[in-house]
């Protein structure tokens, strides 16, 4: 009887751990993988065979969508929804109920947009699930499905932040400035310890510190349940929450803003001023001043001004002003100046003026000065300053240092009528190229004549590996260590024939002006081996004189 009784519910749970190992065993279409062209066909007939290629069924209805449309395309293994977003464009939403793929048009752009991906492991090309995706700003947020998917429903565009950042355990935070410019996009994340821009992770952590500092407040509480957006002609406000906005002071734009110590608001259309600091949630635009700081979530149009440092989540036209650092991690068009370091983690149209560095992660048009170093990715315009570091250029880097990672690099070995071994590296375009060198003349054991020096040049094409050779340098001559002023100051002008790949040699005649101390005896003799004639010698005060002769150098280069 025991047995008999408890046979139906051993049957039962058996049904229904089937039932979950079918469920658990369907694949969705939408991430079914397809190989499939098209050449100007149909709509229709393109999904007919789309769908029979995913084993499901699309349901639409032809008066909603333009069936006669011609498709072109080639989609290789690429999932069902990818191919989808590349014939719509964003323009139908789908969505699978069992076998069926059910196509509706998506709302219009300007009061609802689906922005949509996958998250990505940047090293194996696998799909990540369970990443977090959310803007730290509106903290909206979505998680990725088991095929790495992730939807967010925008509702309001043309007003809302569309800022994500991405963040999986075991992988570096991302942060996206420019998701915007597209509604469906393959998000790839670095295994913790591979991320190539530590300065862009180090910066964007503390404000996403400071964000989630904001959502804990009662203010921020508020604010998620007001969800509508106000507007106020003027406010004033001691510090955050307690002013004439009040708890719901996220909430509200303002065309005028006063804030005594600092403020927390939507937004500002015309002016702002804080006695310590300014945060808006979005946009501000004309005219903004802080005695410390300046935190914009949105964009900056206008002038921003700040004692110590502005911080920026978005695009910036514009003049930014800070006492210590301004940052940008939107695009910059305009000018950046600030007596320490500028950093955008986007691109440049402008100019980064800065005392100690200006650092931008992707392109400059425009220039960058500084006092000690400017780094960019690709520039379009100038670099001036101590050091200089861009992965190419098509303008000109100034500096004592100058390094292009795929522009000019040579290193030289040669000879002149002083020294027969001379050992050189230049480095920077060919338009301007910084060199580092030294010189050897090898005689007694206790008296070996040596120089090293600096110099810059340019190398410009003649005709079809031949170059022309302009340089200027100075060079300190001595024998054992350097005791005196004796400066062999050199103007350049050869030829270079690049007669194989990366090889090439180089002949030209040289000015030579020798500044030196005349009343230090142990100078090394100026030549041993060639016998120049010195053309001119002139005497100064505080026993200084030069020489000038014309000179002779020749070599060979690599690379």
């Amino acid at each position: 009887m025991r047995h008999t009784f408890y046979r139906p519910i051993i049957a039962i749970i058996m049904l229904l751990g089937s039932y979950h190992t079918i469920v658990g065993q369907q694949t969705s279409l939408l991430e079914k993988r397809v190989t499939i062209e098209a050449q100007e066909e149909p709509l229709d007939g393109f999904l007919n065979r789309l769908s029979k290629e995913v084993g499901g069924v699309f349901s639409y209805s032809p008066s909603t969508l333009d069936v006669n449309r011609n498709i072109t395309g080639n989609f290789s293994d690429q999932s069902c929804r990818e191919v989808l977003e590349e014939v719509f464009d964003g323009a139908v939403n789908y969505k699978q109920k069992g076998v069926y793929l059910i196509l509706t048009p998506a709302p219009p752009a300007e009061k609802e947009i689906t922005i949509s991906g996958y998250v990505v492991d940047e090293q194996s090309g696998e799909r990540i699930k369970n990443a977090t995706v959310y803007n730290p700003i509106t903290l909206q947020s979505s998680t990725t499905d088991e095929f790495g998917f992730f939807q967010f429903q925008v509702k309001n565009p043309a007003e809302e932040n569309f800022q994500l950042i991405v963040n999986k355990k075991d992988y570096a935070d991302t942060l996206l400035v420019e998701s915007r410019n597209s509604r469906f996009q393959k998000i790839f994340l670095k295994a913790e310890g591979e991320n190539a821009s530590p300065i862009v992770r180090s910066l964007t952590e503390p404000m996403k510190n400071f964000w989630a500092w904001t959502s804990n407040s009662v203010g921020f509480t508020n604010l998620e349940n007001v969800q509508d957006t106000l507007s106020r002609g003027f406010q004033v406000s001691f510090v955050p929450f307690i002013g004439t906005n009040r708890k719901i002071s996220g909430s509200v734009v303002n065309n005028f803003s006063l804030n005594i110590l600092g403020g927390f608001s939507g937004g500002t259309n015309k002016a702002e001023m804080g006695g310590l600091f300014n945060i808006n949630r979005r946009n501000v635009q004309y005219f903004q001043a802080a005695g410390l700081f300046n935190q914009v979530g949105g964009t900056v149009k206008g002038f921003q001004v700040a004692g110590l440092t502005n911080i920026n989540l978005d695009a910036v036209t514009g003049f930014q002003a800070a006492g210590i650092g301004n940052f940008s991690s939107g695009p910059v068009s305009g000018v950046q100046a600030a007596s320490v370091l500028n950093i955008i983690t986007s691109d440049l149209k402008g100019v980064q003026l800065a005392g100690v560095t200006n650092y931008t992660h992707h392109d400059v048009k425009g220039g960058q000065i500084s006092a000690v170093l400017n780094i960019a990715k690709n520039v379009q315009g100038f670099q001036l300053g101590l050091f200089n570091y861009s992965d190419s250029t098509s303008g000109i880097p100034i500096g004592l240092i100058s390094f292009v990672r795929k522009g000019y690099h040579k290193v030289e070995i040669g000879a002149d009528e002083m020294l027969p071994l001379n050992i050189s590296l230049r480095t920077g375009t060919r338009g301007f190229y910084n060199m580092i060198f030294a010189g050897v003349r090898p005689e007694r054991a206790d008296s070996v004549t040596w120089a090293f020096g600096y110099g810059v040049g340019s190398s410009p094409k003649l005709v079809n590996k031949l170059f022309l050779n302009i340089e200027l340098s100075s060079q300190q001559l001595l024998k054992g260590n350097l005791e005196a002023l004796n400066l062999i100051n050199r103007g350049y002008l050869g030829l270079d024939y690049q007669f194989a790949n990366k090889v090439g040699i180089f002949a030209g005649p040289s000015i030579n002006w020798r500044v030196f101390d005349s009343s230090y005896s142990d100078h090394p003799e100026l030549f041993s081996y060639t016998s120049p004639k010195i053309i001119s010698e002139q005497d100064y005060r505080d026993d200084i004189k030069s020489q000038l002769w014309w000179g002779f150098r020749a070599g060979i280069r690599f690379f």
